[in-house]
């Protein structure tokens, strides 16, 4: 997994320049997945430095569903999801795009 910030779980962005930074790009093209997640009870960090293993197991034992990392009011940048069931996940785009600078 590329992101362990928040702990082993799919992470997700709301902004497309987020999604842009894990973006491998291969004979000049990207993609990137546009999803519908349901969060569910969502567990809320806005930490500079999280503890990942405790946030991961307050999930998994606490009831919540997914966490929320606030990386825009920690650190000016952008908002992460973190999911820990691939069934929460869906979809519905992907999107093949090129860099232009």
């Amino acid at each position: 997994a590329t992101g362990t910030m928040y702990g082993a779980g799919t992470y997700l962005a709301e902004s497309v320049t987020k999604a842009d930074e894990y973006a491998k790009l291969e004979d000049g093209t990207c993609a990137m997945l546009v999803c519908r997640v349901i969060g569910g009870l969502v567990l809320y960090n806005d930490d500079v430095n999280p503890d990942a293993r405790r946030l991961q197991e307050q999930v998994l034992s606490d009831g919540y569903h997914a966490i929320l990392g606030d990386r825009e009011k920690a650190r000016g940048t952008f908002k992460e999801y973190v999911i820990f069931d691939a069934d929460q996940i869906y979809v519905e785009y992907v999107l093949f795009y090129k860099r232009k600078y």
